[in-house]
Protein backbone atom coordinates (compact mmCIF):
# COMPACT_ATOMS: atom_id res chain seq x y z
CA UNK A 1 0.00 0.00 0.00
CA UNK A 2 1.26 3.45 -0.85
CA UNK A 3 1.93 5.63 2.17
CA UNK A 4 1.63 9.38 1.84
CA UNK A 5 4.67 11.21 3.17
CA UNK A 6 4.13 14.54 4.86
CA UNK A 7 6.73 17.25 5.09
CA UNK A 8 7.99 17.72 8.63
CA UNK A 9 8.02 21.21 10.03
CA UNK A 10 10.32 20.49 12.95
CA UNK A 11 13.86 19.20 12.81
CA UNK A 12 14.66 16.36 15.17
CA UNK A 13 17.00 17.40 17.95
CA UNK A 14 19.23 14.36 17.56
CA UNK A 15 22.88 15.30 17.98
CA UNK A 16 24.99 15.14 14.80
CA UNK A 17 27.86 13.19 16.40
CA UNK A 18 25.96 9.93 16.97
CA UNK A 19 24.82 10.14 13.37
CA UNK A 20 28.42 10.26 12.19
CA UNK A 21 29.54 7.40 14.41
CA UNK A 22 26.70 5.15 13.32
CA UNK A 23 27.35 5.91 9.69
CA UNK A 24 31.07 5.31 10.19
CA UNK A 25 30.38 1.75 11.29
CA UNK A 26 28.39 1.20 8.13
CA UNK A 27 31.26 2.60 6.06
CA UNK A 28 33.71 0.12 7.53
CA UNK A 29 31.54 -2.96 7.07
CA UNK A 30 28.98 -2.07 4.47
CA UNK A 31 29.88 1.08 2.60
CA UNK A 32 27.62 4.10 2.05
CA UNK A 33 28.04 4.62 -1.68
CA UNK A 34 30.71 7.19 -0.83
CA UNK A 35 28.15 9.44 0.81
CA UNK A 36 29.99 12.53 2.02
CA UNK A 37 30.65 14.09 4.47
CA UNK A 38 29.85 10.85 6.30
CA UNK A 39 32.95 9.34 4.67
CA UNK A 40 35.01 12.48 4.87
CA UNK A 41 37.65 13.29 7.47
CA UNK A 42 39.14 16.53 6.11
CA UNK A 43 38.70 19.72 8.10
CA UNK A 44 36.02 21.99 6.69
CA UNK A 45 38.06 25.00 5.63
CA UNK A 46 37.18 27.07 2.58
CA UNK A 47 38.81 29.91 0.73
CA UNK A 48 36.93 33.23 0.74
CA UNK A 49 36.71 32.99 -3.05
CA UNK A 50 34.98 29.61 -2.99
CA UNK A 51 32.66 30.65 -0.19
CA UNK A 52 31.72 33.76 -2.15
CA UNK A 53 31.08 31.65 -5.24
CA UNK A 54 28.96 29.25 -3.21
CA UNK A 55 26.97 32.16 -1.82
CA UNK A 56 26.44 33.61 -5.30
CA UNK A 57 25.30 30.26 -6.69
CA UNK A 58 22.91 29.84 -3.78
CA UNK A 59 21.00 32.98 -4.67
CA UNK A 60 20.34 32.05 -8.28
CA UNK A 61 16.80 30.85 -9.07
CA UNK A 62 16.12 30.13 -5.40
CA UNK A 63 13.03 32.38 -5.44
CA UNK A 64 11.17 29.99 -7.74
CA UNK A 65 11.85 26.37 -6.76
CA UNK A 66 9.65 23.65 -8.25
CA UNK A 67 6.30 23.28 -6.47
CA UNK A 68 5.54 19.75 -5.28
CA UNK A 69 1.91 18.66 -5.29
CA UNK A 70 2.29 15.14 -3.87
CA UNK A 71 4.91 12.79 -2.42
CA UNK A 72 4.12 9.08 -2.14
CA UNK A 73 6.32 6.42 -0.57
CA UNK A 74 6.12 3.37 -2.84
CA UNK A 75 8.01 1.01 -0.56
CA UNK A 76 11.25 -0.94 -0.37
CA UNK A 77 13.42 -2.22 -3.21
CA UNK A 78 13.48 -5.99 -2.78
CA UNK A 79 16.61 -7.99 -1.98
CA UNK A 80 17.43 -11.74 -1.87
CA UNK A 81 16.79 -13.70 1.32
CA UNK A 82 20.54 -14.06 1.83
CA UNK A 83 21.17 -10.29 1.91
CA UNK A 84 21.09 -8.42 5.19
CA UNK A 85 21.56 -4.95 3.73
CA UNK A 86 22.76 -3.12 0.62
CA UNK A 87 22.72 0.56 -0.20
CA UNK A 88 23.11 2.84 -3.19
CA UNK A 89 20.68 2.14 -5.99
CA UNK A 90 21.63 3.78 -9.30
CA UNK A 91 19.64 2.61 -12.32
CA UNK A 92 19.58 2.59 -16.12
CA UNK A 93 17.35 1.13 -18.79
CA UNK A 94 19.33 -1.76 -20.30
CA UNK A 95 17.40 -3.63 -22.95
CA UNK A 96 13.81 -3.48 -21.76
CA UNK A 97 14.69 -3.88 -18.07
CA UNK A 98 15.65 -1.53 -15.26
CA UNK A 99 19.09 -2.49 -14.00
CA UNK A 100 19.65 -1.58 -10.34
CA UNK A 101 23.22 -1.33 -9.10
CA UNK A 102 23.90 -1.34 -5.37
CA UNK A 103 26.92 -0.62 -3.19
CA UNK A 104 28.48 -2.91 -0.58
CA UNK A 105 26.15 -5.84 0.02
CA UNK A 106 26.29 -7.65 3.38
CA UNK A 107 25.06 -11.24 3.68
CA UNK A 108 22.97 -12.46 6.58
CA UNK A 109 24.71 -14.52 9.29
CA UNK A 110 25.13 -18.09 8.10
CA UNK A 111 25.35 -17.16 4.43
CA UNK A 112 28.68 -17.40 2.65
CA UNK A 113 29.05 -17.09 -1.10
CA UNK A 114 30.19 -20.07 -3.13
CA UNK A 115 33.56 -18.35 -3.55
CA UNK A 116 33.90 -17.86 0.23
CA UNK A 117 32.95 -14.18 0.46
CA UNK A 118 30.68 -12.87 3.24
CA UNK A 119 29.90 -9.60 1.47
CA UNK A 120 30.20 -8.04 -1.97
CA UNK A 121 31.63 -4.68 -2.99
CA UNK A 122 28.61 -4.21 -5.28
CA UNK A 123 25.67 -6.19 -6.64
CA UNK A 124 23.00 -5.70 -9.32
CA UNK A 125 19.40 -6.71 -9.96
CA UNK A 126 16.77 -6.45 -12.71
CA UNK A 127 13.19 -5.18 -12.69
CA UNK A 128 10.53 -4.17 -15.19
CA UNK A 129 9.86 -0.43 -15.60
CA UNK A 130 6.27 -1.10 -14.51
CA UNK A 131 7.34 -2.79 -11.23
CA UNK A 132 10.72 -1.30 -10.29
CA UNK A 133 10.62 -2.54 -6.67
CA UNK A 134 10.24 -6.21 -7.64
CA UNK A 135 13.86 -6.96 -8.47
CA UNK A 136 15.32 -10.36 -9.33
CA UNK A 137 18.89 -11.49 -9.86
CA UNK A 138 20.93 -14.64 -10.45
CA UNK A 139 22.22 -16.28 -7.28
CA UNK A 140 25.09 -18.69 -6.76
CA UNK A 141 24.80 -22.23 -5.39
CA UNK A 142 24.64 -20.83 -1.84
CA UNK A 143 21.84 -18.39 -2.65
CA UNK A 144 24.00 -15.23 -2.62
CA UNK A 145 24.30 -12.59 -5.37
CA UNK A 146 27.34 -12.24 -7.57
CA UNK A 147 29.72 -9.29 -7.66
CA UNK A 148 28.39 -6.93 -10.34
CA UNK A 149 31.59 -5.02 -11.22
CA UNK A 150 34.43 -7.52 -10.97
CA UNK A 151 37.72 -7.03 -9.16
CA UNK A 152 41.00 -7.34 -11.02
CA UNK A 153 43.24 -10.20 -9.96
CA UNK A 154 45.46 -7.74 -8.08
CA UNK A 155 42.52 -6.16 -6.22
CA UNK A 156 41.14 -9.54 -5.19
CA UNK A 157 44.59 -10.69 -4.10
CA UNK A 158 44.96 -7.63 -1.89
CA UNK A 159 41.57 -8.14 -0.27
CA UNK A 160 42.30 -11.82 0.29
CA UNK A 161 45.65 -10.95 1.85
CA UNK A 162 44.14 -8.64 4.47
CA UNK A 163 40.83 -10.38 5.05
CA UNK A 164 39.67 -7.17 6.73
CA UNK A 165 36.56 -5.09 5.97
CA UNK A 166 38.49 -1.99 7.08
CA UNK A 167 41.54 -2.62 4.87
CA UNK A 168 40.28 -3.46 1.42
CA UNK A 169 39.76 -2.29 -2.13
CA UNK A 170 36.12 -1.44 -2.88
CA UNK A 171 34.34 -0.57 -6.12
CA UNK A 172 31.45 1.76 -5.34
CA UNK A 173 28.90 2.38 -8.11
CA UNK A 174 28.39 5.88 -9.41
CA UNK A 175 26.12 6.91 -12.27
CA UNK A 176 24.63 4.95 -15.15
CA UNK A 177 23.85 5.85 -18.75
CA UNK A 178 22.21 3.81 -21.52
CA UNK A 179 24.54 3.64 -24.49
CA UNK A 180 22.26 3.59 -27.53
CA UNK A 181 19.79 6.38 -26.91
CA UNK A 182 19.36 9.68 -25.16
CA UNK A 183 16.48 9.85 -22.62
CA UNK A 184 15.51 13.18 -24.19
CA UNK A 185 14.45 11.23 -27.31
CA UNK A 186 11.61 9.37 -25.57
CA UNK A 187 8.27 9.85 -27.32
CA UNK A 188 5.20 10.55 -25.25
CA UNK A 189 2.52 7.88 -24.93
CA UNK A 190 -0.74 9.44 -23.80
CA UNK A 191 -0.85 11.33 -20.51
CA UNK A 192 0.60 8.71 -18.20
CA UNK A 193 4.01 7.72 -19.49
CA UNK A 194 6.53 7.27 -22.26
CA UNK A 195 7.33 4.76 -24.95
CA UNK A 196 10.79 3.68 -23.85
CA UNK A 197 13.29 2.72 -26.52
CA UNK A 198 15.42 -0.33 -25.91
CA UNK A 199 19.09 0.27 -25.26
CA UNK A 200 21.89 -2.15 -25.98
CA UNK A 201 24.24 -1.63 -23.05
CA UNK A 202 24.46 0.24 -19.76
CA UNK A 203 27.66 2.18 -19.13
CA UNK A 204 28.48 2.39 -15.43
CA UNK A 205 30.98 4.76 -13.81
CA UNK A 206 32.37 3.68 -10.46
CA UNK A 207 34.76 4.82 -7.74
CA UNK A 208 37.71 2.66 -6.84
CA UNK A 209 38.61 3.28 -3.20
CA UNK A 210 40.86 1.92 -0.49
CA UNK A 211 38.86 1.52 2.71
CA UNK A 212 41.23 2.08 5.64
CA UNK A 213 41.14 1.50 9.41
CA UNK A 214 39.58 4.24 11.47
CA UNK A 215 36.40 6.24 11.49
CA UNK A 216 35.24 7.59 8.11
CA UNK A 217 38.57 6.78 6.50
CA UNK A 218 39.02 5.89 2.85
CA UNK A 219 41.28 6.90 -0.02
CA UNK A 220 39.96 7.51 -3.53
CA UNK A 221 42.02 5.60 -6.09
CA UNK A 222 40.27 6.72 -9.26
CA UNK A 223 37.19 6.35 -11.44
CA UNK A 224 36.57 3.37 -13.71
CA UNK A 225 33.98 2.23 -16.23
CA UNK A 226 32.14 -1.02 -16.90
CA UNK A 227 29.44 -2.19 -19.31
CA UNK A 228 26.30 -4.20 -18.63
CA UNK A 229 24.48 -6.04 -21.42
CA UNK A 230 20.71 -6.71 -21.44
CA UNK A 231 19.55 -9.32 -18.95
CA UNK A 232 22.91 -9.54 -17.14
CA UNK A 233 23.79 -8.47 -13.61
CA UNK A 234 27.55 -8.83 -14.03
CA UNK A 235 29.59 -6.36 -16.05
CA UNK A 236 32.56 -6.31 -18.39
CA UNK A 237 35.02 -3.93 -16.80
CA UNK A 238 37.28 -1.64 -18.82
CA UNK A 239 40.95 -2.31 -18.11
CA UNK A 240 42.14 1.25 -17.46
CA UNK A 241 40.82 3.79 -14.98
CA UNK A 242 39.22 6.85 -16.55
CA UNK A 243 40.40 9.33 -13.89
CA UNK A 244 43.28 9.02 -11.44
CA UNK A 245 43.43 9.23 -7.67
CA UNK A 246 44.52 12.89 -7.59
CA UNK A 247 41.83 14.01 -10.05
CA UNK A 248 38.16 14.91 -9.42
CA UNK A 249 35.94 11.95 -8.58
CA UNK A 250 33.84 12.28 -11.75
CA UNK A 251 31.44 9.35 -11.37
CA UNK A 252 27.86 10.71 -11.35
CA UNK A 253 26.71 10.41 -14.97
CA UNK A 254 24.03 12.21 -17.01
CA UNK A 255 23.33 11.74 -20.73
CA UNK A 256 22.03 14.70 -22.73
CA UNK A 257 21.97 15.23 -26.50
CA UNK A 258 24.66 12.67 -27.14
CA UNK A 259 27.01 13.98 -24.43
CA UNK A 260 27.87 12.32 -21.14
CA UNK A 261 28.19 14.78 -18.26
CA UNK A 262 30.06 13.55 -15.18
CA UNK A 263 29.77 15.26 -11.81
CA UNK A 264 32.20 14.63 -8.99
CA UNK A 265 33.93 15.99 -5.90
CA UNK A 266 36.98 18.13 -6.54
CA UNK A 267 40.20 17.06 -4.78
CA UNK A 268 41.00 20.57 -3.50
CA UNK A 269 38.89 22.72 -1.21
CA UNK A 270 36.09 21.72 1.10
CA UNK A 271 32.45 22.62 1.60
CA UNK A 272 31.98 19.60 -0.70
CA UNK A 273 32.60 21.25 -4.09
CA UNK A 274 31.45 19.39 -7.19
CA UNK A 275 32.69 20.00 -10.72
CA UNK A 276 31.53 18.69 -14.09
CA UNK A 277 33.20 17.10 -17.12
CA UNK A 278 31.74 16.07 -20.47
CA UNK A 279 32.55 13.86 -23.47
CA UNK A 280 30.65 12.43 -26.46
CA UNK A 281 28.83 9.23 -25.53
CA UNK A 282 30.76 7.24 -28.14
CA UNK A 283 34.04 8.31 -26.49
CA UNK A 284 32.92 8.32 -22.86
CA UNK A 285 35.54 5.76 -21.83
CA UNK A 286 38.39 7.74 -23.42
CA UNK A 287 40.13 10.14 -21.05
CA UNK A 288 41.37 12.35 -23.91
CA UNK A 289 37.79 13.04 -25.07
CA UNK A 290 36.78 14.95 -21.92
CA UNK A 291 36.38 18.67 -21.41
CA UNK A 292 36.00 20.40 -18.06
CA UNK A 293 33.90 23.41 -17.04
CA UNK A 294 36.15 26.18 -15.66
CA UNK A 295 33.34 28.52 -14.65
CA UNK A 296 32.92 30.23 -18.01
CA UNK A 297 33.97 27.76 -20.73
CA UNK A 298 34.69 24.11 -21.50
CA UNK A 299 38.45 23.49 -21.48
CA UNK A 300 40.79 20.52 -21.90
CA UNK A 301 42.82 21.19 -18.75
CA UNK A 302 41.32 19.23 -15.84
CA UNK A 303 43.25 21.39 -13.36
CA UNK A 304 40.99 24.32 -14.31
CA UNK A 305 37.80 22.53 -13.24
CA UNK A 306 35.61 24.86 -11.19
CA UNK A 307 32.95 23.99 -8.65
CA UNK A 308 29.41 24.17 -10.05
CA UNK A 309 27.68 22.99 -6.84
CA UNK A 310 28.62 22.95 -3.17
CA UNK A 311 27.40 20.88 -0.25
CA UNK A 312 26.88 17.60 -2.13
CA UNK A 313 27.25 14.79 0.46
CA UNK A 314 27.89 12.00 -2.05
CA UNK A 315 25.57 10.81 -4.78
CA UNK A 316 23.79 13.34 -6.99
CA UNK A 317 21.71 12.79 -10.12
CA UNK A 318 21.14 15.32 -12.88
CA UNK A 319 18.44 15.17 -15.57
CA UNK A 320 16.51 17.44 -17.89
CA UNK A 321 12.90 17.80 -16.79
CA UNK A 322 10.68 18.74 -19.75
CA UNK A 323 7.69 19.52 -17.52
CA UNK A 324 9.68 22.02 -15.46
CA UNK A 325 11.68 23.13 -18.51
CA UNK A 326 14.90 23.05 -16.56
CA UNK A 327 17.73 20.77 -15.54
CA UNK A 328 17.33 19.34 -12.06
CA UNK A 329 19.84 17.91 -9.58
CA UNK A 330 18.65 15.75 -6.71
CA UNK A 331 20.66 14.62 -3.69
CA UNK A 332 20.45 14.03 0.05
CA UNK A 333 20.97 16.87 2.49
CA UNK A 334 23.91 16.15 4.79
CA UNK A 335 23.09 15.25 8.41
CA UNK A 336 19.39 15.12 7.61
CA UNK A 337 16.62 12.84 6.40
CA UNK A 338 15.74 15.41 3.73
CA UNK A 339 16.04 15.03 -0.03
CA UNK A 340 16.69 18.29 -1.90
CA UNK A 341 16.47 19.60 -5.46
CA UNK A 342 18.38 22.22 -7.45
CA UNK A 343 17.63 23.72 -10.88
CA UNK A 344 19.77 25.14 -13.68
CA UNK A 345 19.40 26.32 -17.28
CA UNK A 346 22.31 24.12 -18.45
CA UNK A 347 24.17 21.03 -17.18
CA UNK A 348 27.06 23.23 -16.06
CA UNK A 349 24.73 25.65 -14.28
CA UNK A 350 24.49 28.11 -12.74
CA UNK A 351 22.79 25.88 -10.19
CA UNK A 352 20.23 27.20 -7.72
CA UNK A 353 20.24 26.77 -3.98
CA UNK A 354 19.09 23.38 -2.71
CA UNK A 355 15.45 23.39 -1.63
CA UNK A 356 13.55 20.61 0.11
CA UNK A 357 11.88 18.07 -2.17
CA UNK A 358 10.62 15.82 0.63
CA UNK A 359 11.63 14.37 3.99
CA UNK A 360 12.12 10.63 4.04
CA UNK A 361 11.13 8.06 6.62
CA UNK A 362 12.61 8.44 10.10
CA UNK A 363 16.05 6.85 10.30
CA UNK A 364 18.42 5.64 13.00
CA UNK A 365 21.12 8.01 11.75
CA UNK A 366 20.69 9.87 8.44
CA UNK A 367 18.97 8.98 5.21
CA UNK A 368 21.46 9.19 2.36
CA UNK A 369 22.26 8.29 -1.27
CA UNK A 370 19.16 10.03 -2.66
CA UNK A 371 18.98 9.89 -6.45
CA UNK A 372 16.45 10.27 -9.23
CA UNK A 373 15.59 7.54 -11.74
CA UNK A 374 14.76 9.50 -14.92
CA UNK A 375 13.94 6.40 -16.96
CA UNK A 376 10.85 5.93 -14.75
CA UNK A 377 9.52 9.50 -15.14
CA UNK A 378 5.98 10.12 -16.37
CA UNK A 379 4.18 12.99 -18.08
CA UNK A 380 7.36 14.61 -19.39
CA UNK A 381 8.75 14.65 -15.86
CA UNK A 382 5.72 15.98 -14.00
CA UNK A 383 6.05 12.79 -11.96
CA UNK A 384 9.55 11.60 -11.06
CA UNK A 385 10.91 8.77 -8.95
CA UNK A 386 13.58 9.14 -6.28
CA UNK A 387 15.24 6.51 -4.10
CA UNK A 388 17.25 6.88 -0.91
CA UNK A 389 18.81 4.62 1.70
CA UNK A 390 17.00 4.55 5.06
CA UNK A 391 19.24 3.26 7.91
CA UNK A 392 17.43 1.28 10.61
CA UNK A 393 20.22 0.49 13.06
CA UNK A 394 23.69 -1.00 12.80
CA UNK A 395 23.98 -2.92 9.50
CA UNK A 396 20.24 -2.63 8.93
CA UNK A 397 18.37 -0.50 6.45
CA UNK A 398 16.64 -0.44 3.10
CA UNK A 399 16.48 1.38 -0.22
CA UNK A 400 13.10 3.10 -0.54
CA UNK A 401 11.47 4.48 -3.69
CA UNK A 402 9.37 7.64 -3.67
CA UNK A 403 7.02 9.10 -6.28
CA UNK A 404 7.12 12.91 -6.51
CA UNK A 405 4.61 14.89 -8.60
CA UNK A 406 5.08 18.56 -9.44
CA UNK A 407 2.32 21.09 -10.08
Amino acid sequence: MKNQLFFREKRRSQNALPRVVCSALFVVLAGCENELPLHQTETITETPQNLAQASNNATLQSAFPPVVSSVVDLGVVARPGSVLVRDGGSTALVGDKILWLFGDTIFKPGFVAADGEKYRSNTAALASPESPLAVTEPLDANGTPYQAIPFTAAEKAYNDSTGKPDDRIALWPGGFVSETHDPDDYTALGHDGFTRKKSRNGLQFFLKVHVLPGTLNYQALGVGTARFTPGKTTAHRDRKLLFKADEPQFSRAFLHQGMVYLYGKLPAGSFLPYGVARAPLKKATQRSAYQFWNGSAWVSDIAQTAAVMYGIPGSVTVSYNAHLRTFIAIHSQAFSDKVVIRTAPAPEGPWSAATELFTGMASSSNNYAAQEHPELAKNNGQTIYVSYFNPQGFLHGEVRLVEVTFQ
